[in-house]
């Protein structure tokens, strides 16, 4: 099962981020699943340079102040000039973003090249929003397909390309995103039309991408997420001094991992575990989205002033330390109004943490039997739920149990199977 001497071109849209995100962690399981399958896989970033060039900078500077229609006028005649523009070549090793300190493109060949043009990005979803026009670049290197792990509006060469599409969470609940949901579609509906293959991480995904577009159903494959199972780096003996770094006990406290936004309804796990009584307290790890205030600002209503007794907010944890987190939690909740796929969930098994979730969206069709389900727009039940399960240790073992079993079938094998099958139709 190989595909030696397929040239690759991925893209760097998220990858370029510092901290990780759920598409991230997709992009850099893609370019080891990738490699694994003998393919020569290279990435096209947009990384900030000593050189940037004085046109687009220009134009990037205008970009950022929301005036007159004749800046607007300007921006496009600036990103056309951009349109021009050929990447260039940078040695990996001086690709000096990192994600936790490890180099986040360990996973390229030797072989495997970045090619970079400043904001590049930023001015394809401009150019494509002012004028509805592919931004076309050229790659200094023959180029079989370009997979995207993103719809963006960019042509490479004569290359075919292959989309991954996440979610649609902009048309599905377009309330808790600030999305141009216009443009959004758009964007969507033009991967769709110029890939050859999407490939999405869930059937629920797949369903969604079929009542909202015009396309056949066979063009869509699902490959799920892989998840990178963790659980050999764990070192029992250094749990306790982990845990005392954020002042944890362990199996003592409830825990959750997302971005704080609307999406994630966190505001409804406050209220179910203001109704709890017990001495464990719910640890937040996350960054603070959009309406973030709305999510977590009712804490001092609930608890008083000294909140941070009961409920804890972690913006950052460190990926080493996030495994401890997951090791030592009494269990992980997660009542997220709609995912796509639904990856910290399966982190939580693989570290023999019981998972309690939401019976919407993909995370019934990823998680199984391996999890407690709850309306995620019911706190009490949620509450009842995170009761239940203290109150019944059997039902904590068995989960347990059913969740490294669930984990096993997301593996990077059966991973790198599905996309080499997807591969084959399209080369």
């Amino acid at each position: 099962m190989k595909l030696e001497g397929i040239n690759v071109l991925v893209d760097g849209y998220n990858l370029e981020m510092l901290q990780g995100t759920g598409i991230k962690t997709y992009g850099v399981t893609l370019v080891k699943a990738l490699t694994s399958l003998g393919v020569n896989v290279d990435l096209l970033c947009s990384r900030s340079s000593n050189s940037i060039n004085s046109v687009l900078n220009e134009a990037l500077f205008f970009d950022r102040q929301n005036t007159s229609r004749s800046l607007q006028t300007k921006i496009i005649f600036m990103a056309i000039i951009q349109r021009l523009q050929e990447a260039k070549e940078i040695p990996v090793t001086d690709f000096v973003i990192k994600d936790d300190g490890d180099f986040i493109f360990d996973y390229l060949a030797n072989s495997g090249k970045v090619f970079n043009i400043y904001e590049c990005y930023k001015v394809a979803n401009n150019l494509y929003k002012l004028l509805q026009i592919q931004t076309k670049i050229k790659i200094p290197k023959k180029i079989d397909i370009w997979h995207t792990t993103y719809p963006i509006p960019i042509k490479i060469n004569n290359a075919k390309r292959i989309t991954t599409i996440h979610d649609i969470i902009p048309l599905k609940l377009p309330y808790t995103t600030l999305d141009d949901k216009k443009l959004f579609f758009n964007i969507v509906n033009n991967a769709i039309k110029h890939s050859e293959i999407i490939l999405t991480v869930s059937k629920t995904t797949k369903e969604d991408i079929l009542r909202c577009f015009n396309i056949q159903p066979d063009k869509i494959h699902v490959t799920y997420q892989p998840i990178i199972d963790n659980s050999n780096l764990v070192q029992e003996d250094i749990i306790p001094s982990i845990l005392k770094k954020y002042k944890l006990k362990f199996k003592n406290y409830i825990l959750f991992v997302g971005a704080i936004e609307p999406k994630k309804n966190i505001g409804r796990l406050i209220d179910a575990y203001s109704g709890l009584d017990t001495d464990m307290q719910l640890i937040i790890v996350g960054k603070k989205g959009w309406l973030w205030e709305g999510e977590i600002g009712k804490l001092e209503a609930i608890f008083g002033k000294g909140f941070t007794r009961k409920v804890k907010l972690l913006e950052y944890v460190q990926k080493k330390d996030l495994i401890y987190l997951y090791k030592g939690a009494f269990c992980f909740v997660f009542p997220s109004l709609y995912e796509g796929f639904g990856l910290p969930p399966l982190e939580a098994m693989s570290l023999e943490c019981p998972v309690i979730t939401s019976n919407v969206g993909s995370l019934p069709e990823v998680c199984g039997d391996a999890a407690l389900y709850v309306d995620p727009y019911n706190s009490e039940d949620i509450r009842q739920a995170i009761e239940k399960l203290i109150n019944d240790p059997q039902m904590k073992a068995q989960l347990i149990e059913a969740g490294k079993e669930r984990v096993r079938y997301f593996n990077m094998e059966n991973y790198a199977k599905k996309l080499y099958d997807a591969y084959k139709l399209v080369i």
